[in-house]
């Protein structure tokens, strides 16, 4: 036989079965002295099925006074008790012989008995049912001889009776006792008699010409106690099923017949249906692809058909489905389907007689899938990889999961291949969703921007706009509705911005807000009166510093990002603007007029002390951190002067000076790597102030690039 083309190839047939069990019957055996009776012995592999071609031997413990031949016949030869096994493969059973007549070498006295005992030393039986007591005689050192001869008698022989070689059999509901004397000692049994219904161990059968199975007669009442004997077997259709005298059910061609029980004034009958021959076995899913993922609490189902030779299938088959660590999974026949317990490894494993097992690995995961990060930043043709993570019922990391489906809502912006690396394409917000084969998913916010974002009154109202670095004359608005808005600034992972603007108020009173990167989602964060402006962010992106003249005197404030309440850096005094945060998160610069003269100062976050930049007596702007932590600030060349210089101050170092300009230095930005600035100039003082905006390298030697613009436009703000 072989797997249909829709499941993995499986080797033709099962090699030899292994026994786990040997059986006989009967359990005890009383003869006469040249009195014959065969022994019936099966053998069971350790699923509970036949092994047909079984081969036994058989022993006895003295022949001399019983002997067993190659077929299992029993001959009695003289009065005693033997015990006859029957083997095979290792495995044995074995059964009590006892034959009658009196022996002449040895009586129960004077072989030492001094007490008689009774096994088993109580019944408990059903009306109908025959059971032997055997007896035997203790010694006074605790050590038992058999007793070759007893007289017996039952106290009440309409609930039971038994005959001369100790065999019991149930008559009536009821008790009674039965007695055993040898030689003036006496043993008794209690006997408990019920009126008991019995049942097959299954209403129906399925099986394939040729196969085999045991039927066995239970008393459910007894906690399914299994009756070996006093059973007759028949079948209503010999040839489709046949029966032995022990239960044993062969099938010999399709079709449907019964099984019929008959004993202990009951009938009991099962149904057999025999199925045609399969050819081969179709199994979902499909073996050998590696373990199949269910998650913790979730399901899977399994199933297995059976085909025909000619490709039809065979609904009435009999498997046997067996999980390897029930501790893990759980599996429901009926219904097909596996359900996840705990996290870890098991098996599930399908019986089809003819067949070799089918056997699926089964890996129970965590039921929840994390990425690395939720929101993430990329310039256009920038690449990113993204791992993702399982987690277990308490959100912890346990693995990464072995096989994700990745997609993106808009390839064009940010795609993404089949092992999780995102490349970024034209600008704007896509969405990446890592979906487990069991359903679970993880997203990621993934923001294609520019380079530059800037304040420009392009389109007549002071909007936000964002440049590609190869055109940054191209601005692409973020950020036109109509309102003033203003001084934007990304977040360290520039997937947000926030930026001041009089949407909620427009007679002039300017207030906090963030977005994402692409205009989303906007977010009112202050409502104070009085302009709040100049957001810096910390380092971790949870906070702002801003400046705000809530409380008449501009002051500097620090809030959450996520909302809550702001408050004073008081270190940095009435007057205070222009914040940056240090790189490192541990110290803020600012603008202060505290003696008199704007200059520059530096405090530490925490609220440290505070002091002075610079050491000239000319104004001093636009402090900004480069990424490597030194402090750049714009400052005039002398009092009221045009021209100003941008100083660096390296780490326990002298200013330097990078370059000047013509005008007033109104703002300026480091590039992300160090090695640009933007910067814009003006006389904001002026009743028409003329802004300008320039690109250039940090080497004194660079040039500076103008950003074109168009006629009338203002850029009050640009950084990168």
């Amino acid at each position: 036989m072989a797997i249909a083309a829709a499941a993995a190839p499986l080797p033709a047939r099962l090699g030899a079965q292994t026994i786990a069990e040997v059986q006989v019957s009967p359990q005890t055996m009383t003869l006469a002295v040249g009195e014959k009776q065969a022994i019936f012995a099966a053998a069971f592999d350790r699923h509970g099925n036949l092994v047909p071609a079984a081969r036994f031997t058989f022993w006895t413990s003295d022949s001399s006074v019983a002997r067993v031949d190659a077929g299992g016949t029993v001959l009695g030869l003289k009065p005693g008790l033997a015990k006859v096994e029957a083997r095979a493969q290792g495995r044995r059973a074995s059964l009590a012989v006892l034959v009658g007549g009196v022996d002449s070498t040895a009586s129960v006295r004077a072989r030492g008995v001094s007490a008689l005992t009774l096994e088993p030393a109580a019944l408990r039986i059903i009306a109908g049912e025959r059971v032997h007591l055997v007896p035997q005689g203790v010694r006074d050192d605790g050590s038992q001889v058999p007793v070759e001869q007893a007289t017996w008698k039952s106290l009440r022989n309409d609930i039971a009776a038994v005959d001369s070689s100790g065999s019991v059999v149930g008559v009536a509901p009821g008790r009674t006792i039965i007695q055993a004397a040898a030689e003036g000692l006496m043993a008794t049994a209690p006997v408990e008699v019920e009126s008991a219904e019995v049942a097959l161990s299954t209403s129906r059968l399925l099986l394939g010409p040729g196969e085999l199975d045991t039927l066995r007669v239970l008393v459910p009442s007894q906690g399914s106690r299994v009756l070996d004997a006093g059973v007759q077997w028949r079948s209503t259709d010999t040839t489709i099923a046949r029966v032995g005298p022990t239960g044993i059910v062969q099938a010999v061609a399709p079709g449907q017949a019964e099984i019929v029980a008959d004993g202990f004034l009951q009938e009991r009958r099962t149904v057999v249906v025999v199925h045609r021959t399969a050819a081969a076995l179709v199994v979902t899913p499909r073996l050998g692809a590696g373990p199949i993922q269910v998650p913790l609490g979730g399901t899977r189902k399994f199933a297995v058909a059976a085909q025909a030779a000619d490709s039809t299938p065979i609904p009435d088959i009999r498997i046997r489905w067996e999980i390897g660590d029930s501790a893990i999974a759980s599996f429901d026949p009926a219904t097909g389907e596996l359900t996840a317990k705990a996290l870890g490894a098991t098996s599930l494993t399908a019986r089809v007689a003819g067949f070799p097992p089918a056997t699926w690995a089964v890996s129970v995961v965590p039921n929840a899938v994390r990425l690395d990060r939720s929101r993430a930043s990329l310039a256009p043709r920038e690449r990113l990889a993204v791992t993702a993570t399982l987690l277990d019922g308490g959100g912890q990391g346990v693995g990464p999961p072995p096989a994700l489906r990745w997609t993106s809502n808009r390839p064009d912006v940010a795609a993404v291949d089949e092992r999780g690396g995102i490349t970024a394409g034209t600008l704007g917000h896509a969405i990446i969703t890592a979906a487990t084969e069991w359903g679970a998913e993880a997203r990621l916010d993934v923001f294609v921007v520019g380079d530059l974002l800037v304040a420009s009154t392009r389109r007549g109202v002071t909007g936000i706009y964002q440049a590609l670095p190869d055109r940054p004359d191209s601005l692409i608005p973020i950020l036109l509705d109509g309102a003033q808005n203003t001084q934007p600034a990304y977040s360290p992972d520039r997937t947000r911005i926030a930026f001041s603007s009089n949407r909620a108020a427009r007679d002039g009173n300017f207030d906090l807000y963030v977005m994402d990167a692409d205009g989303g989602n906007v977010r009112r964060l202050t409502t104070e009166p009085g302009t709040d402006g100049e957001p810096a962010w910390t380092p971790d992106g949870e906070r702002l510093v801003f400046s705000s003249a809530r409380q008449g005197a501009t002051r500097l404030f620090e809030m959450p990002v996520e909302g809550g309440a702001a408050r004073v850096l008081a270190g940095a005094g009435d007057g205070a603007r222009s914040p940056a945060v240090s790189p490192d998160g541990r110290a803020i610069a600012f603008v202060s007029p505290r003696d008199g003269t704007p200059h520059v100062y530096r405090m530490e976050a925490d609220g440290g002390a505070v002091t002075r930049v610079g050491t000239g007596p000319f104004s001093e702007a636009s402090p900004r951190f480069f990424p490597n932590g030194d402090l750049a600030y714009a400052v005039e060349r002398s009092k009221g002067s045009r021209e100003w210089r941008l100083m660096r101050v390296p780490a326990g170092g002298a200013p330097v000076a990078l370059f000047q300009t013509e005008q007033p230095l109104v703002t300026f930005a480091p590039a992300r790597n160090g090695e640009r600035v933007v910067y814009v100039t003006g006389r904001p003082d002026r009743p028409k102030a003329d802004y300008r905006a320039y690109v250039r390298g940090v080497a004194i030697t660079a040039a500076p690039t103008p950003l074109r613009l168009q006629p009338g436009e203002q850029i009050p703000s640009a950084s990168f």
